[in-house]
């Protein structure tokens, strides 16, 4: 018998391969010689027309696995939404050769033990509305709530359903550092161990999930985006939480939002999915208003305890003082609060310790060499660092254009330089950074989420790692030393992550018994988005940036497709990218916009290009998008990059 396979490689088509002992099935999985290597694939067809090539015969073929009809129409979907090949969302699923080829051996069967939980009346009161949504369709369900209402604890309760109906669960979560805390919540409620599944976990564990998941296991997983393609047979319930965070979006290979499949995978296999978020998405809070998803809101925080006040500092009257950050009554509603033995978090999205580097005498600033962004000083590690490629220079405070000593100024501040002047005012006190340069393993994350929890950190100085689901009781303020970064730019989705974040780091504040307080720094106190921060008016915020977006017609009132066209030389990105649009049109539909260099122009070594495609209808865009793409041969030193639905314009 002959049969179409479909392999783990960059490819669209099928490849034909014989097998002579067994007659297979669709959605087998079988591995194949591909070249000089054995490569992982799944039965696509039964070939009944013999190809003029020399057939090869399917190597191995794992009998156990095979894949279901509602996986592959899934794989279908994203490919074609995606406009990927088929081969690499495949390798999403079945990751690697040896994935399949294992052995589970024998399991130890945790009995379910959850512990019993009071709810309070609104909690209460929006379990049951779930539950009955639940009952009358698989719709989304968004579970809204302010900052410390209990949303997790109204999930768990849903969770807690499916469990006892046998299902299995996958909650996913933006970050793995959201994962220790949630860990230890679930095996406090439940009872039960959750698997976690993330880029960092060891081979053997990644092995043994998979095939739990495939088996029926009843597993609970708490994953990063790309658990969404582990190939459940049980599935009874999807939680996105922090629905609205970005780093739902897959930005490198095949680019996806997980959130959005996450969707679509719960309508194939008619399995629920529940969103959960304290700062829901344009897109998720336009479907609510369109009855796509069901809605339920949790307006109060569990506590009690009021919403924390949110007050600016107004620094066009406040004046900083030479080389600080900081303004005195962020200063002085730090010292009430370790007065109290209150702690506090200082934010400022900004890693390092200075974003920008200056020479006093020749004006010279240290860039990277391989891509269009400024380096920025990390004192800690004595290096200057390129967060886009990862390139280090060592520190050096001569000049070496003009080689003028010590002329190297450093200017603006970066976390580590808001520590540092924190420790001169409170020399005292345990002042602790929390960033992705140095909490970035599940242990380090764990310990320094007990530091907190124990009361062995004053002062927290974060970064936006610090804004997704923490709940630390003893917080009680939160300073906000630049409220106005992001709120300009090209990016528009600019407005909506800015309003996001600053909710989300401002509801860390004042989640126990005591009173919170937020105070924002900001040159802007009458900029629309800063006063509907400080005066919770989201509904309103929500109502114009939706009524900005019809306009532009961009997301949701619209689709758009971005090609990104890179080379190590300019001349033939740029022309390759010319070529592009040519094939393009513009109608009432469809604009196709570009080229324009990108803005980080050069990025590893690439020279970048961006044209983006606008239009009404997904359908009609990724039409037009493959036949751009089928009319201009890509010379082999020039590579593209297919976004749908870009989130980021860099």
């Amino acid at each position: 018998m002959l049969y179409d396979v479909i392999v783990t490689r960059p490819f669209d088509k099928v490849f034909t391969y014989s097998s002579i002992n067994k007659e297979l099935e669709v959605g087998q999985v079988v591995l194949v010689p591909f070249g000089k290597k054995l490569e992982t694939g799944i039965i696509w067809n039964k070939n009944i027309e013999k190809p003029k090539h020399e057939i090869k015969e399917i190597t191995k073929i794992i009998d156990k696995i095979i894949f279901t009809n509602t996986t592959i129409e899934f794989i279908k979907w994203i490919a074609s939404y995606t406009l990927a090949p088929l081969g690499l969302v495949l390798k999403l699923f079945l990751i690697n050769n040896d994935i399949v080829e294992f052995d589970l051996g024998k399991l130890s069967n945790e009995k379910l033990n959850p512990s019993i939980i009071t709810l309070n009346k609104e909690q209460e009161s929006a379990k049951l509305e779930i539950i009955q949504s639940i009952s009358k369709s698989n719709k989304p369900i968004l579970l809204e709530g302010v900052t410390g209402s209990g949303k997790t604890e109204v999930y768990f309760e849903i969770i807690e359903k499916f469990l006892k109906e046998k299902k299995q669960i996958l909650i996913m979560v933006p970050e793995i550092s959201l994962t220790p805390q949630l860990e230890t919540r679930f095996k406090k409620r439940f009872g039960i161990d959750v698997l976690l599944w993330h880029s960092k976990i060891s081979k053997k564990n990644r092995q043994k999930i998979w095939h739990q998941c495939f088996n029926g296991d009843q597993v609970i997983v708490i994953g990063a985006r790309s658990s969404l393609f582990l190939p459940f047979s049980n599935l009874g319930l999807i939680v996105v939480d922090e629905e609205h965070d970005s780093s739902y979006k897959q930005e490198e290979n095949i680019r996806y939002q997980a959130r959005d499949l996450a969707i679509v995978r719960s309508k194939i296999e008619n399995n629920f999915v529940l969103l959960a978020s304290a700062t829901p998405s344009l897109e998720t809070i336009n479907n609510v208003k369109i009855k796509k998803y069901d809605h339920v809101f949790l307006s109060k925080q569990f506590s009690g305890t009021p919403l924390p006040e949110i007050s600016l500092v107004n620094l066009n009257n406040e004046k900083l003082e030479k080389d600080k950050w900081i303004s005195k009554s962020i200063i002085n509603e730090i010292s009430k609060c370790l007065d109290n033995n209150e702690q506090v978090l200082i934010f400022l999205n900004r890693r390092g310790y200075s974003p920008l580097t200056l020479c006093n005498s020749c004006g010279f600033r240290y860039e990277c060499e391989q891509c269009s962004s400024w380096m920025v000083m990390h004192q800690n590690k004595k290096v200057f660092l390129c967060h886009q490629c990862g390139t280090i220079k060592k520190v050096t405070l001569n000049c070496p254009k003009c080689e003028e000593k010590d002329s190297i100024k450093f200017i603006g501040p970066g976390v580590e330089r808001v520590a540092e002047e924190l420790t001169l005012s409170f020399p005292e006190k345990n002042i602790s950074i929390m960033s992705s340069d140095n909490v970035n393993t599940s242990n380090k994350i764990k310990k320094f989420i007990d530091d907190i929890n124990n009361k062995e950190i004053d002062i927290i100085v974060a970064t936006q790692i610090m804004a997704k689901g923490y709940d630390f009781p003893n917080l009680s303020l939160v300073g906000i030393v630049d409220a106005d970064a992001g709120l300009f730019g090209g990016d528009p989705r600019a407005i909506e992550k800015t309003f996001n974040l600053l909710q989300q780091v401002g509801g860390r504040a004042g989640r126990g018994k005591k009173l919170g307080k937020v105070l924002l720094q900001t040159y802007f106190p009458e900029q629309p988005i800063i006063k509907s921060i400080q005066l919770r008016e989201r509904e309103k915020f929500t109502e114009r940036a939706l009524e900005e977006r019809k306009n532009f017609s961009i997301p949701p009132f619209g689709f758009m497709t971005a090609i990104i066209i890179s080379s190590h030389k300019k001349a033939l990105a740029s022309k390759f990218a010319s070529q592009l649009v040519q094939f393009g049109h513009n109608d009432d539909d469809i604009k196709v916009l570009g080229p324009v260099e990108a803005p980080i122009s050069l990025l590893r070594g690439q020279h970048r290009y961006r044209i983006l495609i606008k239009g009404n209808k997904r359908k009609n865009l990724n039409k037009l998008t493959k036949k751009i793409l089928g009319n201009a041969k890509l010379p082999s030193s020039v590579k593209l990059i297919i976004d749908v639905d870009p989130y980021t314009f860099m």
